[in-house]
């Protein structure tokens, strides 16, 4: 493989060498590489292995920050598709009998569309406590000798299989979320135009019921879409963890003057996005909001190029443009191939709640991305030293730039 012996040396500008170690960011990745769901048995074994290569990387006291959190979510979003497809069919036969009903209707199946659009802001606990499970968030801190900022390096330690991967599930909710909302917004024109202008053209109203009941359909799918225990999660997200715990290691070597670092490993990302939801009601007091960096690491260290997700959701939001700006930067001084991009929906990650607190944040992933996440398929076999390395020179650089900058 072309990644094996590649070069790990940083030269500085005081042309001193310092070195990060790819190896041990393999090494850490590929020892995590076996399914631990919140709730296994591979939970403990996982949590076991963070706590130890933190202390292998120096650093005492290691941080375990407790919560509850729930399956409800994902239960949630395989019924949800359901309700909204059935609202879609009654709207579009609503059409047929009264265009005030169609209107009565188009309300409530916006509200409940919205529903589907995702949930990334609080920790919802099942009435069942058979879903709920108490876990946790690790992480360590790196004080510097004149703090002026912070920044936070994220990764999840937690995995899950789901029965489709990610890729289709993605495309299920697009195709469902974007295709029910068009489909509304003609029938609330429709609507309008029926109670001022007396018409009806039945092969329209068919055309759009046929259509409803397809994306009806679509959405539904997601039904059969249930979560397990049986991807090795090395892509996603081993590999985060690994490369935080490797950059733990390096500043405890080439400390910074200027900003304090802390190193967090979340939980129940795959559950709720708890582990950042969490961390950040806890802790958001504790930050300034203008002098803290948030840099979250989920789907790295693919073969390809890496990906800078710099907005997401329905209605798009922006991350942090700082970093972003900073990452582009880095990519074209390095060479390094970095392209960024939008996720409207079906994809989520730890840096959103943290967004919608109004920190600084970004996240970078890679390809291959989400062909075979969530999926057996996903091993270490789709990790590679080279995309691991890329990921450690960018981070390095933008820290660097930031330090500059609060000196």
């Amino acid at each position: 493989m072309k990644a094996d012996g590649l070069d790990t040396k940083i030269i500085d500008k005081n042309n001193t060498d310092t070195k990060f170690d790819v190896d041990n960011v393999y090494r850490i990745t590929k020892s995590l590489a076996f399914p631990r769901l919140i709730g296994s048995e591979g939970e403990k074994k996982a949590i076991e292995i963070v706590v130890n290569e933190f202390k292998e990387a120096g650093y005492d006291p290691i941080f375990r920050e407790t919560f509850i959190t729930s399956f409800y979510n994902w239960i949630f979003i395989r019924f949800i598709f359901l309700i909204t497809g059935s609202a879609l069919i009654l709207l579009a036969l609503s059409i047929y009998i009264s265009p005030f009903l169609t209107l009565g209707l188009f309300v409530l199946d916006i509200y409940v569309s919205g529903k589907a659009l995702g949930r990334t802001n609080s920790i919802k606990l099942s009435k069942h406590e058979i879903y709920n499970y108490e876990t946790v968030n690790i992480y360590t801190k790196l004080k510097s000798k004149n703090p002026k900022a912070n920044i936070i390096f994220m990764g999840h330690w937690d995995s899950k299989s789901q029965s489709f991967p990610t890729s289709i599930r993605v495309a299920i909710f697009l195709l469902s979320i974007f295709g029910s909302l068009i489909l509304m917004l003609i029938y609330f024109i429709l609507s309008l135009l029926k109670i001022f202008i007396n018409f009806n053209i039945p092969i329209l109203n068919n055309i759009l019921l046929d259509i409803s009941i397809v994306i009806a359909i679509i959405g539904g799918i997601n039904y059969f879409n249930k979560t397990g225990n049986s991807s090795p999660g090395a892509f996603d997200n081993a590999a985060a963890v690994g490369t935080l715990i490797e950059l733990a290691r390096y500043y405890k070597v080439n400390p910074i003057n200027n900003i304090d670092l802390l190193f967090l490993s979340t939980s129940s990302e795959e559950l709720n996005l708890g582990g950042a939801i969490n961390f950040i009601q806890k802790n958001k007091d504790k930050f300034d909001k203008k002098s803290t960096y948030f840099i979250n690491f989920d789907l790295i260290g693919g073969y390809e190029l890496i990906r800078l997700i710099s907005s997401y959701g329905i209605p798009r939001k922006v991350s942090s443009k700082k970093l972003n700006k900073l990452f582009l930067e880095c990519s074209e001084e390095l060479n390094i191939k970095l392209k960024e991009i939008y996720a409207p929906t079906g994809a989520w990650s730890d840096y959103m709640p943290i967004v919608h607190e109004g920190f600084e944040a970004c996240w970078l992933g890679s390809q291959p991305g989400l062909k075979f996440v969530h999926t057996k398929k996903d091993t270490i076999d789709l990790v590679s030293k080279e995309g691991l390395k890329n990921i450690l020179l960018l981070c390095i650089d933008v820290v660097k730039k930031l330090e500059n900058e609060y000196n």
